[in-house]
């Protein structure tokens, strides 16, 4: 009887064990086929490892805490295990692609990466239809556009030496490029403190409050800066829409409470002049 009972109790073990078997079987492999197709990186506390992105960095995560990260730039990820024998997987998620990496520790200076460029090859795309352009595209727009002669003849303004003027409006899917320059007549530096966009009534009474609604372009090509004589600037936009009674202006303000400030107004029939931009 207690052989028989031994034998039971073996077959109920490996029954249960093979029914386990058949439920995960599928699940355990793909955990480990993933395992295997990342890429190893070996890392050391002493030492920080850089990623090199092909764009902006939108989101990291790291598996194991012990293990920690920033970005100093934005297409750069720096990271660094504290701890001896922290192993971890890291994910570099971009605005189009997503990337995965195996981090190994190792006590062998001589195999850390202390920078890696990501490659094309490594990357899965996210296949987000909506984003059309990354900002990385959009820069390189801008820079193209940046060298193309100017356009527009008759939208300017001129107030206090200063005369600001639209040298180009481009369209490119679904984004308007706005390239605009501005003079200095005076022998005074024009600091930049800002540039404001707004859609706001063409018209305005004492009966009436002045309507206005602030637009915040996505990219801003050279960013805000002093100079002497001459500034040129691409603002890059979603498109938008307005009624002929509203005007798209750009107000540029210069630093000091007491500052000069210039108003571009742009009718809504000149935005509709848009070229669509193609590089030849």
């Amino acid at each position: 009887m207690k052989k028989y009972f031994i034998t039971a109790l073996l077959a109920i073990v490996t029954i249960n064990l093979m029914a386990q078997n058949q439920n995960q079987p599928v699940i355990l492999k793909q955990e480990q086929d993933d395992m295997e197709e990342l890429k190893v990186m070996y890392i050391n506390k002493d030492v920080s490892t850089h990623f090199i992105a092909l764009e902006e960095i939108s989101y990291v995560d790291i598996s194991n805490n012990k293990i920690v990260g920033d970005i100093p730039v934005g297409n750069v990820l720096r990271l660094k295990p504290i701890e001896e024998g922290a192993n971890g997987i890291v994910t570099i998620v971009t605005e189009r692609y997503f990337v995965q990496y195996m981090l190994v520790y190792t006590d062998e200076l001589d195999k850390v990466y202390t920078r890696h460029n990501i490659q094309y090859s490594e990357l899965r795309s996210l296949m987000d239809p909506e984003k059309v352009l990354t900002k990385a595209d959009m820069y390189d727009y801008a820079s193209k556009m940046f060298v193309q002669k100017k356009r527009y003849y008759d939208v300017s303004t001129v107030s206090k030496r200063l005369k600001v003027t639209l040298n180009n409006i481009y369209t490119v899917d679904k984004y308007f490029f706005i390239d605009l320059s501005l003079k200095n007549r005076s022998n005074i530096q024009f600091d930049i403190d800002q540039i404001r966009f707004k859609v706001e009534d063409k018209r305005m009474t004492k009966a009436t409050n002045l309507q206005s609604v602030e637009i915040k372009p996505i990219i801003t090509y050279l960013g805000d800066i002093s100079f002497k004589r001459n500034y040129r600037n691409i603002f890059v936009f979603e498109k938008f829409t307005f009624p002929e009674d509203k005007v798209f202006t750009i107000e540029i303000s210069e630093k000091q409470i007491s500052g000069r400030t210039i108003i571009l107004r742009i009718s809504y029939a000149d935005v509709l002049k848009a070229d669509n931009f193609i590089i030849e």
